[in-house]
């Protein structure tokens, strides 16, 4: 293993036995291979915190929490409390944070595409598209501003504690955090001429997404690179890990577990013509132990999409799915809605459009047998017009009920996970329909305290889940994308697209919630 790695520090006093910062990591190849920008790493010593912030080693929404629910526990007082302020984040990384209050007619190419292109293109190409990861005492975010990036902020005073820029594509994803140790990876949207030739003469295996894309392993704290790989195709969703096993999804049909310490090759399936899209890499463990990877893949012709299981010890395909009948899969498939897990029932739950018609499309959320991919039930939660980009809502388990957002319609839906059956559903107040703008609900709700936490469009929702009421709804400005608010304590963190890293009190948005 070598690296080209020089490392300076800058500022220190003399006489401080730790630097105040910053130490500067420099890397241009890894194992002999050259990196295409050079990957550099700031870390400033002096912006961490030295107290136990009480949160996980790990990002719970990604391992251990197969459900979706972003809620991290933590013993300080200041989050307990409730800490308030905005990093214009995009501004340190290459990009321009734009003002949470810019209409999106003064976005970048709003006049060449339009207000709801505009937004898409901005969040996809410069922006943060999804959300924040809290884990190891620290609050990791990425931008997909090219080169991408990924930075860890103290989350008491969002302060800068180091960055990594110079990645090898647009970084579109949270961050996994597994003991010590932060993992991206990374890739674009875009298509090659090439793959548009290949749909007109109908060689769907043949094509791919992205021309490359890579996986990035940093050491969570100081964010020094311990290894990284190259892939084939974009490798835009997040992984998944269980067991010291990492698992990741690419646009080239890669289905690819590696050793999460070293980066080691365990296994690699390829689903020719199958696209890694937006859907994170989720897992269920089978009763013996054995773990089934998930993950929810793209096609270029009906039905559009699958999602497939394999086995985690050794990559042999376990399952593949794709929507119940009678619904048809439509646009992207299941490649953009991460599948929630529920371990105890051993359900699998994905959101997807379908029967798609004049512009129009059904929004369906539906479950699968965990152990062999058989459905159990799909419901349609509501008929309307085909939403921008990403195309589904990202689904959270909390107890016996699904919550899950429908785009299209700009509603909430609370779906009992047992039988499929809509307990109710409640339109999001400011959004409209048919979606001006995009904005959702895409990501999923968290629950917490009682409550659901809803983030759409420009505004946090507050929602009772026993009945679906809104009891709040508060502005934060900008575009909040595909994204499930993170709450530790009485805070909740937020990325937003325009560039921006928000931590704001829960008891700002709804003071009564701690009667709940």
């Amino acid at each position: 293993m070598t690296f080209l790695n020089f490392t300076s520090i800058v500022a220190q006093d003399k006489g401080d036995q730790q630097p105040k910062g910053p130490i500067v990591y420099t890397y241009d190849e890894y194992n002999g291979t050259y990196f295409p920008h050079i990957l550099t790493v700031v870390y400033y010593p002096c912006n961490a915190t030295c107290s136990n912030l009480g949160f996980p080693s790990v990002w719970p929404v990604s391992n251990e929490n197969q459900c979706h629910n972003a809620v991290v526990n933590t013993t300080c007082q200041a989050l307990l409390e409730g800490v308030d302020w905005q990093l214009p984040l995009l501004n340190y990384v290459g990009g321009v944070a734009i003002p949470l209050s810019t209409p999106p007619c003064k976005l970048p190419w709003a006049q060449q595409l339009g207000v709801k292109g505009a937004l898409v293109y901005y969040t996809q190409m410069v922006g943060e598209p999804l959300g924040v990861t809290l884990a190891c005492g620290l609050l990791y975010a990425t931008e997909d501003s090219m080169p991408g990036s990924i930075t860890a902020i103290n989350p008491v005073t969002g302060k800068i504690v180091w960055m990594a820029n110079g990645l090898a594509g647009p970084a579109m994803n949270n961050p996994v955090v597994w003991h010590g140790i932060v993992y991206v990876s990374v890739g674009g949207v875009c298509f090659t001429f090439s793959q548009f030739v290949h749909f007109e003469e109908h060689q769907y295996c043949k094509i791919h997404r992205g021309r490359c894309g890579a996986v990035y392993a940093f050491n969570a704290t100081d964010g020094q690179l311990l290894w990284m790989r190259f892939t084939y195709g974009e490798a835009m969703p997040a992984p998944a890990i269980y067991d010291g096993i990492l698992a990741y999804v690419t646009g080239g049909g890669c289905f690819v577990g590696v050793n999460a310490t070293t980066g080691q090759t365990l296994w690699v399936d390829h689903f020719p013509g199958f696209m890694a899209n937006m859907a994170s890499v989720n897992y269920y463990v089978l009763p013996n132990g054995t773990p089934l990877f998930i993950a929810g893949f793209t096609y270029a012709a009906p039905p559009y999409g699958y999602i497939i299981a394999v086995n985690g010890l050794n990559g042999h395909e376990a399952w593949n799915a794709t929507m119940p009948a009678p619904y048809i899969g439509a646009n992207t498939g299941l490649g953009d809605v991460a599948p929630a897990v529920d371990q105890q029932l051993g359900i699998v739950v994905d959101n997807d459009i379908a029967n798609f018609s004049n512009g129009y499309v059904d929004m369906v959320t539906f479950a699968l047998n965990a152990t062999n991919g058989k459905p159990l039930w799909a419901v349609n939660t509501g008929r309307g017009p085909i939403p921008p980009a990403y195309k589904g809502g990202m689904p959270l388990i909390v107890g016996n009920v699904v919550y899950d957002g429908n785009p299209s319609l700009g509603t909430v839906n609370a779906i009992c996970i047992k039988t499929g059956k809509i307990l109710w559903s409640t339109k999001l107040p400011c959004l409209q329909t048919p979606p001006k703008f995009p904005g959702g609900p895409r990501g999923s709700p968290t629950y917490y305290h009682g409550l659901l936490w809803v983030s759409a469009g420009q505004y946090v929702y507050v929602i009772n889940p026993k009945n679906g009421d809104i009891l709040s709804f508060y502005w934060i400005g900008g575009r909040l994308g595909i994204m499930n608010p993170v709450i530790a304590g009485n805070t909740m963190f937020l990325s937003n697209s325009y560039g921006w890293i928000i931590a704001i009190p829960l008891s700002q948005i709804y003071p009564a919630y701690i009667y709940y």
